[in-house]
């Protein structure tokens, strides 16, 4: 990967914090996966709720990291036509936080019969957030690409 060495650490960084998350996302959808065959008791809602919120607290920091610790600087910094897909990126942060907060407070219940809502809400909450991170990376590596060709 060629830029910044800037740029680099980055892309990096985000790359690591991506996977991080990834081990959250699978445990809810492990989790999730039990449901399809019903849910009879309480306990995989409430370990449900525990998983949300663990990944709603992870997402939380990566988005603060993302906004002010400098990727989206570097991306607009490299590709100032970007500002709008950025504040767009910027309020699906909060959005995804928000859907993750309710779908916690539903699993905290703990009504066996929310189970099948939750893999739905859950399971587009994925796809969402799967577009999410590949339109940054595409970002990144725009922002890449051009430093690269800059001239030094």
């Amino acid at each position: 990967m060629s830029g910044s060495p800037t740029s680099q650490r980055l892309a990096k960084d985000a790359l690591d914090e991506h996977q991080q998350i990834h081990f959250y996302l699978d445990q809810i959808a492990q989790t999730l996966e039990g449901f399809r065959e019903g849910v009879a008791d309480t306990e995989p809602m409430l370990r449900l709720a525990a998983q949300i919120e663990g990944l709603t607290e992870r997402l939380k920091e990566h988005h603060q990291l993302e906004e002010r610790g400098g990727l989206f600087r570097a991306i607009l910094d490299a590709v100032p036509e970007a500002r709008v897909e950025i504040s767009r990126l910027v309020r699906q942060h909060e959005k995804m936080i928000e859907i993750l907060e309710m779908a916690r407070i539903h699993a905290q219940c703990g009504e066996p019969k929310e189970a099948e809502g939750l893999r739905v809400d859950l399971g587009r909450f994925m796809e969402m957030f799967r577009g999410h991170e590949h339109a940054e990376e595409q970002l990144l590596r725009e922002a890449i690409r051009r430093e690269s060709q800059a001239p030094e």
